[in-house]
């Protein structure tokens, strides 16, 4: 058995009332402080490099590099392991 069904529409109309704009705010710039910070801190320590390695030695001046670069490390893994990379584990058995 086969049925049709007929679906009448009267058309288009428009609404009563045009929706009203948002009210408009000053725009305001928020800085991210704590990626400011730590980049300040690395160029900080990327500064201090050549002054530990003349004052030290540089073997020192390389310890300080490898904190630097340590610092730099530590926070984009940190980074990462906020974001969701599960990759395909909702299809693992």
């Amino acid at each position: 058995m086969l049925v049709f069904g007929l679906i009448h529409d009267s058309g288009w109309e428009p609404p009563d009332q045009p929706p009203e704009p948002p009210p408009s705010q000053p725009r305001r710039w928020r800085l991210p402080w704590r990626p400011l910070a730590w980049v300040a801190a690395f160029c900080w320590l990327m500064a201090l490099v050549p002054i530990v390695g003349a004052a030290f030695g540089g073997l020192a001046g390389y310890g300080v590099l490898l904190l630097a670069l340590g610092l730099v490390l530590w926070r984009a893994e940190r980074w990462c392991a906020k974001q969701y990379w599960s990759g395909l584990r909702e299809y693992k058995l």
